[in-house]
This record gives structure tokens, sequence and C-alpha cells, in this order.
């Protein structure tokens, strides 16, 4: 990358001898990440939270407008990715497998271990309180670094990037079948506990043919164990299973952090 060739930012601010500017700072991120960018203003803006804009002296954009495209970007980018690997998976579970790769406590996990932290402007009020090590924020700069690399480069940029970023996950859940065929593993847990196999009815069935909700009830022992829906009869008794999973103390119930987490 030749940083004679990148537009810098407009307004620079002039630091100590020795102390990198915001240029060679994201510059040096950039490189880390493995992407060239074409301008700096977009990265700047996708790592600038709104208590730094009003603070300072000359007109800054936070990352906000960046965040909302990234999610949207990132998204699709994480379903195309699942697709590839589990081309035959029903909706419902190829939603399961993204809200487990795109909660906020995973993209915080990968905004730390991609070390954006460093880069990101904060209010003085926000850095004294701990606003660079929030989990809620580094998602959000997350998401508008993968917004600011969509307006910089496009698209293909944008997979290249979550491949090289999530790569790992997507093939994690792409090789980890049994994780969720919550089915075959409730009749695994029956045969070891010289049960019979799990016997799943269908309660009922509702909707237009086209979009029909089934919900399944799933019997150990001749007893109900569990309830699931789905947009198919195959997918409501994975549910099933899965709540008759958790109700037999084989896994914890999902709580409620992927989807609000602390912002303390």
């Amino acid at each position: 990358m030749n940083s004679d060739e990148v537009e810098p930012l407009e307004h620079d601010i002039v630091e100590a001898p020795g102390v990198p500017t915001r240029d060679e700072e994201l510059l040096k991120l950039a490189q880390r990440l493995g992407y060239t960018l074409d301008t700096l203003p977009s990265l700047d803006k996708a790592l600038t939270h709104a208590s730094s804009a009003c603070q300072s002296e000359v007109p800054v954009e936070d990352y906000e407008s960046l965040e909302f495209l990234g999610d949207a970007a990132l998204g699709l980018a994480v379903a195309h990715g699942l697709f590839e690997r589990l081309p035959d998976r029903s909706p419902g579970e190829y939603s399961r497998l993204r809200a487990g790769l795109v909660n906020r406590r995973s993209l915080a996990r990968m905004a730390q271990q991609l070390d954006i932290a460093p880069a990101i402007r904060l209010g003085r009020g926000e850095e004294l309180s701990g606003g660079r090590e929030r989990s809620s924020l580094l998602a959000d700069c997350l998401e508008a670094l993968i917004g600011a690399i969509y307006t910089d480069r496009g698209w293909d940029e944008v997979r290249e990037f979550v491949e090289h970023a999530f790569g790992e996950d997507l093939d994690r859940a792409g090789k980890s079948d049994k994780l969720w065929d919550y089915k075959s593993r409730l009749q695994h847990y029956c045969q070891a506990q010289h049960m019979p196999l799990p016997n799943f009815v269908v309660v009922t069935s509702r909707g237009p043919d086209h979009h029909k909700v089934f919900e399944v009830e799933v019997l150990l022992q001749g007893k109900p164990a569990g309830r699931g829906c789905g947009l198919s009869k195959k997918e409501a008794e994975q549910n099933a299973a899965r709540a008759a999973l958790e109700n037999e103390g084989q896994f914890p119930k999902e709580d409620s952090e992927s989807e609000t987490l602390s912002e303390s």
C-alpha cells in the first residue's frame, strides 16, 4: 500500500514528535486488517464516536450512519458464507446460525481480536468511563468499519474481509452439523439413558400452504418433553428436540446476552 496514493484526512491533528498522526494510525490499521483503501475519511468516520465529534473544534462525522450500512452488509456476507457452506438448511436454521455469528457479543469479541479499539476516537468523558472496552461500542465500530469498506471498496471487498475475519467461525458452523442436529443428539441421549427413542407429534399447523407454520411436541417415555415451531416439520422437530435437551439439562438455555449486553 502506498500512503502517497491515499486521500488523506482534511483535518489531521498535529501530534507531538514521535506520536503517529491520525493518517498513519489508520493506514497501519488498514494494512493490519489486510485490505486496501482509497481514502481515509470513511475509515476515520467509522472509528469516531459521537462523543468525540461533539468535542472536536472542526466538523467531524461519527460512525452511526456507517454502522447501519455495515450491519446490513455484514449480515448479507455472513448469510452468503453460510449458504455456501450449508446449501440445504432451512431459513430458520440459517437465521439461527447467523444470529450466533453476528450478535453483539460475537462482534465485540471479533473487534478485540482485530484490535481496532486503539484507533477509535472517543470524547474525554467516554474515555474515562471505559468506553474503549465497552462491548456495544466495539461491536458498533466493527459494523461501521465494514460499512466503510463497502462504501470505499464495494461488495467484493466486504465479502473478502468477512471471510478473513469470520472465516474460522463460518467453517466451524459449516462443519458442525451435529451441533445443530438436535434431533440426533436427543436420540443419542435417550440411548445413553436406556430410554425408548423420542416420539415427535405434530400438534398444530397453521397458515396458508405456501407459508405454513408447524408446531411439534416431543415425547420422552410417553411424557411431553418440549415443543418447537418451524416453517417445516423438520425444523419444528429440531426446535422441539432442542427444547427437550434444554429441559433435560444437556446444555444451558440460551440467555439474553447474545441480544442484549451489559453497557457497563
